[in-house]
């Protein structure tokens, strides 16, 4: 991962192989941030989606073949039980245009992957939401 600092905003280039979200939560550790917001593009495999089932209470996986473009990243940053916790969504499309989107579990980087990410100060942490079953962000 390469990093390009300017005040509060970061250039990011994600390299080959690297797995999101894990060298962002690792990024995040490092730069000791507690709120950020993200977007990014790039070319990727091995992508991991969810759609999260209200109803079931959890979320539903499903993988993308291939290496695709990522067309569109985007999330924020804040903290689960003292820990960085990246809340993505990701669309994909393959060779065809055919997009395919949800909820990021993870992606491997094919070629690269781009993104901007902007630091607040404010501390942003999430709490359990009875309603849906998931940690909502505490504001």
């Amino acid at each position: 991962m390469r990093v390009a600092e300017d005040g509060a905003r970061f250039l990011v280039r994600c390299e080959v192989g690297e797995v999101l979200p894990n060298v962002l939560i690792d990024l995040a550790s490092f730069r000791k941030w507690n709120a950020a917001s993200l977007t990014g593009l790039g070319g990727v495999q091995r992508v991991r989606l969810a759609y999260y089932d209200l109803q079931a209470r959890r979320y539903l996986t499903f993988d993308v073949d291939g290496i695709v473009e990522l067309v569109s990243l985007v999330g924020n940053l804040s903290r689960l039980d003292g820990k960085p916790m990246w809340h993505l969504h990701a669309s994909v499309a393959d060779r065809c245009g055919n997009v395919r989107g949800g909820h990021l579990v993870s992606l491997e980087v094919a070629i690269t992957v781009e993104c901007w990410i902007d630091t607040g100060a404010l501390p942003v942490t999430r709490v359990a939401d009875d309603f849906s079953g998931l940690n909502l962000l505490d504001i």
